[in-house]
């Protein structure tokens, strides 16, 4: 017990013990807030490492509720040993919602064993990593290693199933100089069978008859 000589004193003392007891209470809550804000900063920095080491990005930033990668790479291989790479200038992915990308400036390399490899690029893509399926609301401009190449509007490419659909105008050269014009189109990267809707074919050096063309359009 502290004995005091006047009643100031009293209270000049039960006033440092009453800041005393404000700052331990503080502390009781402060300290534990602390720690965890440093627990979830480090979870947070192993999540981005991660991440940054799945994706082979260059730089990630948060923005307004997005987390923003730059030069991201995202890869996968589909149940037939195919793999595709996907690059972009930057991808853009909702915090809760990480397995919907969506991409500026992206191309898609599609390799399959012992099949053409498949190049495609669009100014906007979207990816969903967790069903593997690539959007281009756009144009998309394609390439194959046989000398295929064209555009397709508005596609949808399954990568797991092999399934490539444009719903909207399609134009296409093949290798040996014929071109296609349809408003939608349907590739079955398994059996390779391409299918199109009010097409227009045209087949270039056609053996030559007396009065014939060297080339017909075939509606």
């Amino acid at each position: 017990m502290a004995r005091t000589g006047s009643a100031d004193a009293t209270a000049a003392m039960l006033s440092r013990l009453g800041w005393r007891n404000r700052i331990v209470g503080l502390l009781r809550v402060a300290v534990p807030a602390v720690g965890v804000v440093a627990f979830l900063a480090l979870v947070g920095q192993i999540y981005l490492a991660n991440l940054a080491r799945q994706y082979g990005v260059s730089g990630i930033r948060i923005d307004r509720g997005n987390l923003v990668v730059e030069t991201p790479q995202y890869s996968g291989i589909g149940t037939d040993g195919s793999r595709y790479v996907i690059n972009a200038s930057e991808a853009r992915s909702p915090i809760d919602n990480t397995n919907l990308i969506t991409m500026s400036d992206a191309t898609l390399d599609l390799t399959s064993p012992g099949k053409t490899s498949f190049h495609a690029a669009a100014t906007t893509a979207t990816t969903n990593t967790a069903s593997n399926i690539v959007t281009v609301p756009g144009v998309a401009t394609i390439t194959s290693d046989d000398g295929l190449h064209g555009t397709l509007t508005k596609v949808r490419s399954d990568m797991r199933a092999e399934i490539t659909t444009a719903d909207g105008p399609v134009d296409i050269t093949f290798a040996d100089g014929t071109t296609i014009q349809a408003s939608s189109m349907h590739f079955n990267g398994k059996t390779a069978v391409w299918t199109f809707k009010n097409s227009t074919l045209v087949i270039q050096n056609l053996p030559k008859s007396s009065g014939a063309p060297s080339a017909e359009t075939v509606p």
